[in-house]
């Protein structure tokens, strides 16, 4: 070879290896950089999920596909999920002997950002030996969880059901759900939800790049604060109730989620099923730093904050309803970091805490 061209190559290799440095350097700096108090909202690490995670359902709209194992990944965990004939995360339906439960609930009951074992179903099931179904759906409204608890009774002897009432947004799923229920079927019955595709280079650096969430983070903060992200509207709906300006708004929903609730007791009696439901806030209402800058990418006053509001609101509906449940706060307020930063949802310290708030829940009933 030519020592020009040797010359050449060599300047090229310092130059590839000066820049893979620098890369790696910035990687190194990125991971020691708070994200924005935002981060959970703004990084959607459910771009990470695999493609065919969920399907389209008749009558549910959306369920969890069959017969799955594979591994989720983000920036947060790495987790192996797998379903079994009936869509529910763990093992088949034939290897359970003792008695059943079911969790029934949205992305916080599913749980995808922890092991099986490490999800607050499966830690209360193993601390009262019993096998407690996770038949959690991201975005399920308490229609949908009841509608699921129908379809689910048909096959498993279940004697309780523990649903997850996520504040953060389960009033106004409830809100939308009767509509939706009415559309059209964005594909055949059965067939994965049709999503926007991320490229191999894209879903990489999702899963590792420190440096790309805090880009990614920003590029989406400036997109929602411009309004040309349609999620800034959706997001101002959900934390309007947090605040006093929202009291008219709860007006509104009061009336369609009571409704679903009693429905889902109903639905409890007709079964012989014993009910409880957990009352979980969002991450912002436990660690309260994160809840201004929440507030103000949406345009929300935050000087004005009632974040204790949509967790009374819903003592107050189930009180009325006689439905046993149990307010899962003061629990969550006990962990040094219940949440996840780059996701939203509950750490395996977060679980711990659910799954033992439950557990004297039951015990005082």
């Amino acid at each position: 070879m030519p020592n020009k061209a040797r010359g050449l190559l060599g300047k090229l290799g310092l130059l590839l290896g000066g820049t893979l440095l620098g890369i790696l350097v910035a990687e190194g700096s990125a991971r020691m950089i708070a994200p924005h108090q935002s981060a959970d909202l703004l990084f959607n690490s459910s771009d990470a999920s695999p493609m065919n995670l969920y399907v389209v359902d008749k009558e549910l709209r959306v369920r969890p596909n069959t017969n799955l194992d594979t591994t989720i990944q983000s920036l947060d965990y790495t987790v192996r999920l797998r379903t079994n004939s009936l869509g529910l995360r763990g093992p088949s339906v034939e290897s359970i002997s003792s008695e059943q439960w079911i969790a029934l609930g949205d992305s916080f009951t599913m749980s995808v950002q922890v092991n099986e074992e490490d999800s607050f179903a499966g830690l209360l099931g193993k601390e009262k030996g019993v096998h407690i179904w996770n038949g959690g759906v991201d975005g399920f409204s308490t229609w949908q969880e009841t509608l699921r608890l129908r379809q689910l009774a048909k096959e498993l002897p279940l004697k309780k059901a523990i649903l997850t009432f996520f504040t953060g947004n389960d009033f106004q799923d409830n809100e939308r759900f009767p509509a939706r229920a009415r559309m059209r079927l964005p594909a055949e019955e059965g067939t994965p939800i049709p999503r926007p595709h991320v490229g191999m280079g894209e879903l990489f650096l999702l899963k590792h790049s420190f440096l790309y969430a805090h880009y990614r983070i920003w590029n989406k903060q400036q997109q929602v604060q411009s309004g040309k992200d349609m999620s800034r509207g959706n997001w101002a709906d959900e934390l309007q109730i947090f605040s006093k300006s929202g009291e008219k708004r709860f007006r509104q929903l009061d009336k369609l989620t009571t409704q679903a609730l009693r429905d889902f007791k109903q639905t409890c009696q007709e079964l012989n099923i014993e009910p409880l439901v957990a009352i979980a806030p969002p991450a912002f209402v436990i660690d309260q730093a994160r809840a201004k800058p929440t507030f103000a990418l949406v345009g929300l006053d935050s000087n004005h904050l009632a974040l204790e509001a949509p967790q009374e609101k819903t003592k107050e509906i189930l009180k009325k309803l006689k439905l046993p449940y149990c307010d899962l706060s003061e629990a969550l307020k006990q962990g040094d970091a219940p949440y996840l930063v780059f996701d939203g949802h509950w750490s395996k310290e977060g679980h711990q805490l659910v799954a033992s708030a439950l557990s004297k829940c039951l015990e005082s009933k």
